[in-house]
């Protein structure tokens, strides 16, 4: 077991370097609070959602994740806060966050809003290095490493949203902190830049149609990106499938079981080399809007 998680820890560190320093989610289609500070209190409802994510099943020392997110606006003002709490693990790696966000709205009229977004936190890193089996044990890039480390971490993000339409951009991990602090090593949280962008196009009364994108950059290195296309019927099932480039497809379902409360899940379904050493990506999601400032009636959420 030990030499399978190095050769985890080994054979994923590029990918670390540039995607798994960021958690990586597939249901933030219905959850734009995962990806942009900006999308906080944009559903006019204390939003809480709570997600858990196993990815690349059966592959030992593989990625999961567990996300609760609480956002919502301030009554009768253009400011909304947020709380996300997350603890990704990845091989010997395991790394708890947690984050605040404030947010602001220019209201631009019928239903658009031009919201300003900024989150900080703490992310605590944590290595297990007694879980590997290594010959180097004096190798100062490694075991001279803090098996515990707290640092920094500050996101920025923009968002105009219209009601059937989105488009936004973040920055994570601004500051860029240092995740070592010996002589041996500069390793630092990568700044990534996200855009996303929707829209809706109704169809008739019981379908609708949301093609949407979600473009990620590691600055100094790869872009990933999403291409996602949706279906809403009944105004209560949505049903999603997505191309990630350099991964391969990602099909999703969502339903709103009542007009606040709504679950999903997606299965991710690797078409490159991994798919011979795994079986797929499991996430689910589950949401609640707290309609506390207006009273109950009758929408439609589009993302």
């Amino acid at each position: 077991m030990k030499r399978i998680l190095l050769f985890v820890f080994i054979s994923t560190a590029a990918f670390q370097a540039f995607g798994q320093q960021q958690a990586l989610y597939s249901q933030y289609i219905f959850n734009l609070y995962m990806v942009n500070p900006a999308y906080a209190g944009t559903r006019d409802a204390i939003s809480a959602n709570v997600g858990y994510r196993a990815q690349w099943v059966g592959f030992e020392g593989a990625p999961t994740t567990q996300n609760f997110s609480v956002h919502g606006p301030l009554r009768k003002k253009n400011m909304a806060l947020g709380l996300q709490v997350q603890n990704d693990q990845i091989g010997v790696r395991t790394a708890p966050m947690a984050a605040i966000t404030y947010a602001y709205a220019v209201n631009l009229g019928k239903g658009q809003k031009l919201s300003f977004g900024l989150q900080g936190g703490v992310i605590n890193y944590q290595m297990d290095w007694n879980a590997l089996t290594y010959n180097e044990r004096n190798d100062p890039g490694s075991y001279s490493t803090e098996p515990n480390r707290w640092i920094p971490n500050f996101d920025f993000g923009v968002m105009y949203v219209a009601p059937r339409s989105y488009i936004g951009l973040s920055a994570n991990s601004m500051n860029t902190a240092r995740l070592t602090v010996n002589d041996f090593s500069d390793a630092r949280l990568n700044t990534f830049v996200n855009f996303v962008a929707g829209k809706v196009f109704p169809m008739s009364e019981q379908l609708a149609l949301k093609p949407s994108v979600l473009v990620r950059h590691a600055l100094g290195g790869p872009v990933q990106f999403d291409l996602n296309m949706s279906a809403l019927f009944s105004n209560r099932f949505w049903f999603t499938t997505s191309y990630r480039y350099g991964f391969g497809m990602v099909v999703s379902a969502h339903v709103y079981i009542t007009e606040q409360f709504h679950v999903g899940y997606a299965y991710d379904w690797a078409l490159n080399n991994l798919a011979t050493y795994q079986s797929g990506s499991h996430e689910i999601f589950i949401g609640y809007d707290f309609n506390l400032y207006k009273k109950s009636k009758k929408s439609i959420r589009f993302y």
